[in-house]
């Protein structure tokens, strides 16, 4: 007869909880470890030099393509629809925000370890895209990565991208 209020009280403070968690955001600072069939690219583009891993789902259907844009020193590195990230050396400490453009409303999802997983919304609340800014040191040098703002990703692609990104060593 007691226990019914307890119950309740306890399962309303545990759906609460569980709410805040966004299933598999955090990255995992521990080595990731290769998967059989997982490719490393080793990247010496310009100024950037890096490793990466691209997972093997990716890679059997879609060729990856690393493409650097010297006129805005930066680099795409794009493997099908659904994974692109744009890579720049950053000069400074810059916000890990992202920047408002267009009629979009942003909303943090998840914000710490030099990495902002953000979710595009319409003025109405309605989810459009997710998208990803993270900053990664390599020995001397600081890159800033993030999604490609015409893409259109979900939140799965996002997290695709942010394992990747955890991957990166030099």
């Amino acid at each position: 007869m007691y226990k019914t209020p307890y119950f309740s009280a306890i399962f309303l403070v545990a759906l609460v909880f569980t709410g805040c968690i966004i299933p598999g955001a955090r990255r995992e600072r521990a080595e990731i470890e290769l998967q059989r069939n997982d490719s490393i690219f080793f990247i010496d583009e310009g100024d950037f030099k890096f490793q990466i891993v691209l997972p093997k789902d990716l890679m059997i259907n879609h060729t990856p393509e690393i493409l650097l844009q010297q006129d805005k020193n930066r680099l795409v590195i794009s493997c099908g629809p659904t994974f692109k990230l744009i890579t720049e050396i950053s000069d400074s400490q810059g916000s890990l925000q992202p920047t408002q453009t267009g009629i979009f409303n942003f909303t943090i999802l998840d914000n710490e370890d030099n990495s902002c997983v953000y979710s595009r919304n319409f003025p109405n609340g309605q989810v459009f895209d997710y998208g990803l800014i993270q900053q990664t040191n390599t020995n001397e040098t600081e890159y800033i990565f993030y999604t490609d703002e015409l893409g259109e990703y979900t939140l799965q692609d996002v997290l695709k991208m942010r394992t990747a990104l955890a991957s990166i060593k030099m």
